[in-house]
């Protein structure tokens, strides 16, 4: 029987931790206002409309933040974290299933923004950033995570070396920020 519940527990957290993520970088991608005709904005925009547009009246955008995209964010993975308490067996206080759904959320926002840059690292070897559209979105995406790096750290010998200094402190921000916090979710 463990190797049902674990099987089901892989499929919730995949499907869960997908949408999630769509929702994340759709308010990513509005806040760096990256231009809608683009490939990745046309995917990530029909697939989360029909579920954001209802939303829009309640939770308007704050600036370049759009509420609905995160609050929808949250509830997805406040669900998630009920389902897999539930086939654990696990139970939480009210605070600590909404701290646990936000540290879900940004758990998955530090990854989102990991791997853009490490695809973008990559795919800049073989394609040119100006030309091609899903570069243009990864370079509005990851421009301002590795723009206060290369403050620090110049290109040497047309090494840009900012992109593993930026990775190194997203994945630092995963284990010092979010382990904790999702420690304390759990304790709550």
């Amino acid at each position: 029987m463990p190797y049902l519940l674990n099987a089901a527990a892989f499929l919730i957290q995949t499907i869960f931790d997908f949408l999630i993520g769509v929702f994340l970088v759709r308010a990513m991608l509005i806040a760096v206002n990256a231009a809608f005709y683009d490939p990745v904005c046309q995917f990530v925009y029909k697939l989360t409309n029909p579920i954001i547009a209802p939303f829009r009246r309640f939770l308007p955008r704050v600036g370049k933040i759009e509420t609905a995209s995160l609050a929808i964010a949250v509830a997805l993975a406040l669900v998630e974290s009920i389902l897999l308490a539930a086939i654990v067996g696990l139970s939480h206080g009210p605070l600590g299933w909404l701290l646990g759904a936000v540290v879900t959320v940004l758990g998955i926002a530090v990854w989102i923004a990991f791997w853009a840059l490490l695809i973008r690292a990559v795919l800049s070897f073989f394609t040119n950033e100006r030309e091609h559209p899903n570069m243009r979105v990864l370079v509005q995406l990851t421009e301002p995570i590795v723009r206060p790096f290369r403050r620090f750290l110049p290109p040497v010998g047309g090494m840009d070396f900012s992109f593993l200094a930026a990775s190194v402190a997203l994945v630092l921000a995963r284990l010092l920020v979010v382990a904790p916090l999702a420690d304390l979710a759990a304790r709550l």
